[in-house]
């Protein structure tokens, strides 16, 4: 990935208020070992998050379910292409 990218997704998950492991891994790790990282880190907040789900204001709930929708559809899109 080109440096000015990582940099950019960097500032921006920075200004998201994004987990600082989360940030550390952008910030060292190597193209290949960020993927497999960021891969892992992705399915435990899915898990985190449908875990949560019950704890959560119905108006959370919703929002968090549409974010969940989003990344399964996608998630499911790239294993076709794969």
């Amino acid at each position: 990935m080109e440096g000015e990218v990582r940099t950019e997704i960097y500032l921006a998950l920075l200004l998201l208020g994004a987990d600082p492991m989360l940030l550390g891994a952008i910030e060292s790790m190597e193209d290949k070992e960020l993927l497999a990282d960021l891969r892992n880190w992705n399915e435990a907040k899915l898990l985190e998050l449908k875990e949560w789900l019950p704890t959560m204001s119905s108006e959370q709930a919703q929002a968090v379910q549409q974010r969940l929708a989003a990344y399964e559809s996608l998630r499911q899109s790239l294993k076709k292409a794969a």
